[in-house]
């Protein structure tokens, strides 16, 4: 009898954009590769009713849940909450377990354990301490909670002497934005896949910004990612071309990987993403316990540069879930 897999999804919002919508191709191609694998796949989505969610994974009676709810009701920091229902009912399921998962969804939670671990990540501050700032720095306001680079554009970024954004940010919550150094230099995302030897760090992808007019920051934001119209968009991609002075950088990146790996308790998959300062020190600034999945997003862009097809990194994501369980 085939083994019975529940991929479980976020409800969409009425009014989902482009990047709530990424989570149906998502679906569709885990639910695919579990086919391939031999399962038995049923799907479902998971909104703020709780209760009405776990009669719903109790009467599919699945061996194994695919997590892929990125967030409850459009908010990012309930995304750690499907994690906690599945634990709860004491069946395996994909990804990250709840701690780590609540740790990297809240990125200034996120920041204090890179610290811990003495792993680098660049400097921040509350926003309502702007009275901190260095008027000769550039900043950059970020949401805590939220992925996909929601509310982040290259109006977030100024420098410390800008009372206007200052004020800005003052208004904003505390409990949702922060301030953090805004890193003039090169960008990595890095893809880390689980295998039966520990985590596989895929190889490094660097974001490049084309022909960005002088002054223009260099950021993944939310235009850089989901509006196809956007000169953002279209002036940004990846490359996994390595440059031969490179090699001393990709081997301290792939070490923070896998000390954050380990650090923070992953599992599965993850992406972490980095600044390089231009004197070629790498820095954290997200870490990402389930990165989209979906055909045009950086994981399966490295899961195709290290040759492994879309249905191993599924295996190896569930042989992950089942063995290494918490």
């Amino acid at each position: 009898m085939k083994k019975k897999i529940l991929i479980v999804t976020n409800k969409l919002s009425s009014n989902a954009g482009a990047d709530e919508l990424d989570v149906l191709e998502q679906a569709e191609l885990v639910g695919s590769s579990c086919v391939k694998l031999g399962y038995e796949v049923a799907r479902m989505e998971m909104g703020l009713n709780l209760e009405t969610a776990i009669d719903q994974i109790r009467n599919a009676q699945p061996e194994i849940l695919f997590n892929l709810v990125e967030s409850l009701d459009n908010k990012g920091e309930f995304a750690f909450i499907a994690p906690s229902i599945f634990s709860s009912l004491g069946i395996p399921y994909s990804g990250s377990p709840v701690t780590p998962m609540f740790l990297t969804s809240n990125k200034v939670l996120a920041k204090r354990e890179l610290v811990r671990l003495k792993l680098p990540t660049p400097q921040w501050v509350s926003v309502n301490e702007t009275t901190s700032l260095d008027p000769d720095t550039h900043y950059i306001l970020k949401p805590i909670w939220e992925e996909g680079s929601l509310d982040l554009d290259e109006s977030s970024v100024f420098e410390g002497k800008d009372e206007r954004m200052k004020e800005v940010a003052k208004s904003k919550s505390k409990a949702h934005y922060f301030i953090e150094e805004y890193i003039e230099g090169r960008e990595f995302n890095i893809s880390i896949l689980a295998g039966s030897n520990g985590p596989e760090v895929l190889p490094p992808a660097e974001m490049e910004f084309r022909d960005f007019p002088a002054g223009k920051p260099k950021i993944l934001g939310y235009q850089s990612k989901w509006d196809e119209q956007s000169f953002e968009y279209s002036h940004t991609s990846r490359t996994f071309q390595a440059r031969e002075k490179d090699k001393a950088l990709h081997t301290r990146l792939v070490g923070l990987c896998e000390a954050c790996w380990s650090g923070f308790g992953l599992k599965g998959y993850a992406r972490i993403d980095f600044r390089v300062t231009e004197d070629g020190i790498p820095l954290i600034i997200d870490i990402n316990a389930n990165p989209c999945l979906s055909l045009s997003g950086g994981f399966a862009a490295a899961l195709d540069q290290a040759g492994y097809s879309f249905t191993e990194a599924v295996r190896r994501i569930l042989e992950d879930a089942v063995g290494s369980r918490q």
